[in-house]
């Protein structure tokens, strides 16, 4: 691209060059470009496109290569001269190591031809000297075949050896190099307070590292301020990155408005452009009796009424005619998207329909924040540097992930309450199993006990805390018989709500998230008896190479349930279904119709992946440690989920590609219930053992 000698400079005019320049930076990057970076931009592609740069078919990709390398760089939004002179002065770089790359490449290939050729049956001299200056010639002429990551195994018969065995060595590197890496490397263990913080800039749509301060005990009210207003951007950016807002942040909405004047008219639902843009809240003002699309956080005023808030400003809603999406919880404190029409007097916004954000898959969020490597598995970020996913490494750690078809992790129910001698009964039947092929992890997830844990004195003599303690010491002696066991695995204990030191305030009700791990006093003997243990948070994460997982232990279904917003034409809806099902007999029941518990589970995980958030209430429903808010974000959604609600029944649903699976309770009728995760396949199988 920057070395062709055939090309003769030329002057472009700036003016020329700005529609093709907005159509690709603009329009499909984002960028905006400034005068003076349109003058420098216009200038190189002269010199390295002559006079024929519009009908050059390398220009589009100039402009693309510029726009991802602009972005790669961090420069920002505003395209300008000194920007376009680095970064143009990159590219070519990028092109010189390509090109030293290809050169290699050629050269190899021809010292293999001729090492066969050495190899093969000699004739006469005057041959084989015929075949070696013919050889590099014919060499140069073969085509640099494209690699298929994902059909390597086909290789196409009509081809050269030569050729086809060249195709595999890419791949065949690649699987070599995966098994030189070490899987522990790439297995870290990330409480809440140790995870890595990043701050978003919604200007520049850009993550910035955020350097850890000292320890505090109360963070500041910056934090609080900031809470809900990081969290709208966030689904704001990644709505606007979804398909059907593509066309200038606009949304074809389908509300029963939309419908009834489609009836009336007559016309169809393509023959209709009805796009209505995400109109800010402080914009309604003054636009009495129009359709708007609105996006904010619902939430009640203190006067009992229905209010929606963005960064704008709120303004009160009428939901006596919504019509809200099926198979969600709108709970206040979630971000919602409604379509309504806005009335000056009283200003009202009077919603017809309702839904959530639509969600977005891992991958296009990684793509979008530049593959940034938050948890800092593969490198710790700081000031001076930002840690990032590469590529190449990230299929390494693929093909590694499923060679390791022996690594099982084992998550066992909720509620292991070791003040129970059942629970050590259904332990020890698991152990017995387990030991004989350990796991390379065991989540065992709290609470440990019945009764919440604060400073008081039981009916033995003996406070709460200590009796505690010697429920650990037990169980740690009950380890000491599976010698396999503690010796490989990772036992991991994540608190619940019982645990100390949180349950001395809350006695059992729902604390702060965060919950710090269970206190030190408590683990001495397991630690002495367990080669490799971790006392986790609740949420925590883990990293497993190319895998990110969350645990996070909480009663959601029913915190889900009690805060659900009731809709009036819902409740009618279902009152009449209530009534019609008791005149039908339990023939007329469809098949195809759910259970309930599954339409539950999934509206469950629907609701927490759409709005990236793992606790979407308000700060009076499940409080949260103002400046831990970023650890309780999806943002980009895990590779899988492990929710652990006892109120709920195990389920496993997959939903954007995120695995979301419940463990339930670890009791249920003298049967130990536990999982197992195949992270090479991806698959999780429930186990039940009789005891």
């Amino acid at each position: 691209m920057f070395n062709s000698s055939t090309v003769l400079p030329a002057k472009v005019p700036p003016n020329l060059v700005r529609p093709l320049a907005y159509r690709i930076l603009s329009k499909k990057h984002g960028l905006n470009i400034k005068s003076n970076g349109l003058n420098e931009l216009s200038k190189n592609i002269g010199i390295y496109f002559g006079m024929d740069w519009k009908r050059n078919p390398k220009m589009f990709e100039f402009l693309e290569i510029f726009a991802q390398v602009w972005k790669e760089q961090e420069r920002g939004l505003f395209v300008d001269d000194v920007g376009v002179k680095g970064v143009i002065t990159e590219m070519k770089e990028r092109e010189k190591v390509e090109l030293n790359r290809l050169d290699v490449q050629k050269n190899s290939r021809q010292k293999n031809v001729l090492n066969m050729l050495d190899l093969g049956p000699r004739g006469n001299d005057m041959d084989i000297d015929q075949d070696d200056n013919e050889m590099p010639l014919q060499n140069t002429s073969l085509p640099s075949l494209p690699i298929d990551m994902d059909s390597q195994d086909t290789i196409n018969i009509t081809q050269e050896p030569q050729e086809s065995q060249e195709s595999r060595e890419p791949i065949q590197s690649l699987e070599d190099q995966a098994t030189e890496l070490d899987w522990q490397d790439y297995f870290k263990l990330i409480g809440a307070w140790d995870q890595q913080k990043f701050t978003y800039d919604p200007i520049k749509s850009q993550f910035r590292y955020s350097q850890s301060q000292k320890k505090k005990i109360l963070p500041n009210i910056e934090d609080k301020l900031n809470l809900f207003k990081t969290r709208y951007n966030l689904t704001k950016d990644r709505v606007l990155r979804n398909e059907d807002f593509q066309n200038v942040d606009t949304f074809n909405p389908l509300s029963s408005i939309v419908a009834m004047n489609n009836e009336l008219n007559q016309q169809s639902t393509n023959a209709i452009d009805n796009n209505v843009s995400i109109t800010p809240i402080k914009n309604l003002i003054g636009q009495d009796g129009r359709n708007f699309l609105i996006m904010g956080m619902i939430y009640k005023s203190p006067r009992g009424r229905w209010c929606m808030e963005d960064a704008s400003g709120s303004i009160e809603i009428n939901i006596s005619q919504t019509i809200p999406t099926d198979g969600t919880y709108y709970v206040p404190g979630c971000i919602v998207i409604a379509e309504g029409i806005y009335f000056s007097a009283g200003d009202t916004f009077h919603v017809t329909s309702m839904t959530q954000p639509p969600g977005e898959k891992r991958l296009n969020t990684l793509e979008a924040i530049g593959n940034l490597d938050l948890l800092g598995v593969h490198g710790q970020s700081n000031v001076n540097y930002i840690s990032r996913l590469d590529n190449e490494l990230k299929i390494r750690l693929h093909y590694l992930e499923r060679e390791l078809t022996d690594n099982i992790f084992v998550i066992l129910g909720g509620d292991l309450f070791l003040d129970e001698l059942k629970t050590f009964d259904a332990l020890k039947k698991i152990f017995e199993k387990l030991n004989e092929d350990p796991p390379i992890v065991l989540i065992l997830l709290g609470s440990f006990s019945q009764k919440p844990i604060f400073a008081t004195m039981n009916n033995h003599r003996i406070s709460s805390s200590e009796q505690y303690k010697n429920n650990f010491d037990t169980l740690a002696t009950l380890l000491t018989q599976f010698e396999n066991l503690i010796a490989t695995t990772t036992f991991i204990f994540i608190p619940g709500v019982n645990d100390p030191w949180g349950s001395s305030v809350s006695l059992g009700s729902s604390t702060t998230l965060p919950q710090r791990n269970i206190p030190e006093e408590y683990q001495s003997k397991i630690n002495r008896i367990c080669k490799k243990t971790y006392w986790g948070t609740n949420p925590m994460r883990l990293a497993y190479l190319s895998q990110e997982i969350i645990i996070m232990r909480d009663d959601l279904r029913d915190r889900f349930k009690r805060h659900n917003i009731e809709f009036p034409i819902v409740v009618e809806k279902q009152i009449k279904e209530q009534e019609l099902s008791i005149d039908k007999s339990d023939d007329d029941i469809p098949i195809d119709k759910l259970p309930s518990h599954l339409k539950e589970s999934r509206k469950i995980v629907k609701t927490l992946l759409d709005q990236g958030h793992l606790s979407p209430f308000l700060m009076n429903i499940r409080p949260i440690v103002w400046d831990l808010d970023f650890c309780l974000n999806m943002y980009p959604i895990p590779s899988l989920l492990i929710l652990s609600d006892s109120s709920c029944d195990k389920f496993d649903v997959t939903y954007n590609g995120c695995k979301v699976i419940n463990s339930g309770t670890f009791i249920n009728n003298r049967r130990a219930r536990y999982i197992e995760y195949s992270p090479s396949l991806r698959r999780s199988i429930e186990q039940e053992i009789n005891f």
